[in-house]
């Protein structure tokens, strides 16, 4: 089976898109890998319109030119698949048959696809109670409230459901990064889930240090127990003594080895725990970026 490497549209902020997919994906494929590219709920039409007629394969990060997030953990299956719908019709369009998402949203109220705003949409439509210390990260111990049980459990159902109902898809959650009233935190929380994952190393890493759980631990636990259909990649700065404020906590940074997170270490359970499709979710992501993945991949023996 072949490694898949994408470049997700949160790499196409700034500059000349199509010449930097042509100078990665010229060394993607020159290196044996499968190039893809992946829409993020970000992408806006005139980005799409760019890049939709090129011949490559696509995954879909989900909602798209949706007006709210999908909320597996709402308790109108009807608003979940009105949430859906939009992306079926762009995977359609595209020939794509992957799409993951954060479902799961600890609220009823609905939540603007707005991720520019993320944090601010959050806190419009969760429980301030849910909030650690006034920052935006999610007190922990809510985790453990018959609440997020029932949450979790609706979760579980609508998922399902979703996927029953688009079977022709390979349909996805994605782990949170631990904000408030996200509810897909820890490697247990995926497993329970008992359906397709796409793992974000960089939310790990955070919710890792929120939940005192070890990060290559959970990593290897999650490749081993879940269905991991493809895995996010980034450099998270945030350093292990992280006081949960902003601006650490998710900073979707380029491939480093000079911060706390251990890239090469992350590759290398990955590679171990044969996972195949990786994708780069680096603001302005570039060929620096591919290069480093592939070298590291390779070295692994």
């Amino acid at each position: 089976m072949s490694t898949k490497i994408e470049l997700s549209t949160m790499c196409f902020y700034h500059g000349d898109t199509l010449a930097k997919i042509k100078r990665c994906r010229d060394y993607i494929e020159s290196q044996g890998f499968e190039f893809g590219i992946q829409l993020h709920n970000s992408v806006t039409k005139d980005l799409y319109n760019k890049i939709k007629d090129l011949d490559v394969g696509f995954s879909v990060h989900a909602p798209v030119f949706s007006d709210y997030f999908i909320n597996l953990a709402n308790n109108d299956f009807n608003t979940v698949i009105a949430g859906f719908q939009n992306t079926a019709s762009v995977m359609q369009s595209l020939r794509s048959n992957v799409a993951l998402f954060h479902g799961f949203f600890m609220t009823q109220k609905p939540i603007k696809n707005d991720p520019a705003n993320y944090g601010k949409v959050l806190r419009d439509a969760m429980d301030n109670n849910y909030r650690l210390n006034g920052t935006r990260v999610m007190d922990p111990k809510f985790l453990e409230t018959e609440e997020f049980c029932n949450y979790q459990n609706t979760v579980k159902t609508n998922m399902k459901q979703l996927r029953e109902m688009y079977p022709s898809y390979t349909l996805c959650i994605e782990n949170d990064f631990p904000g408030i009233g996200n509810g897909n935190q820890t490697p247990a929380h995926l497993i329970y889930l008992d359906c397709p994952i796409w793992l974000d190393t960089g939310h790990l890493w955070a919710s890792a240090i929120l939940n005192k759980f070890d990060f290559y631990t959970g990593i290897d636990t999650i490749c081993k127990q879940c269905r991991v259909i493809g895995a996010h990649l980034n450099t998270n700065q945030t350093p292990l003594n992280w006081n949960f404020k902003s601006p650490d906590g998710d900073t979707h940074s380029h491939f480093s080895r000079e911060y706390d997170m251990d890239m090469d270490r992350v590759i290398r359970i990955l590679k171990k725990n044969q996972i195949t499709h990786f994708t780069i979710e680096v603001v302005d992501g570039d060929i620096e970026d591919v290069t480093f993945l592939i070298e590291t991949y390779q070295s692994i023996i």
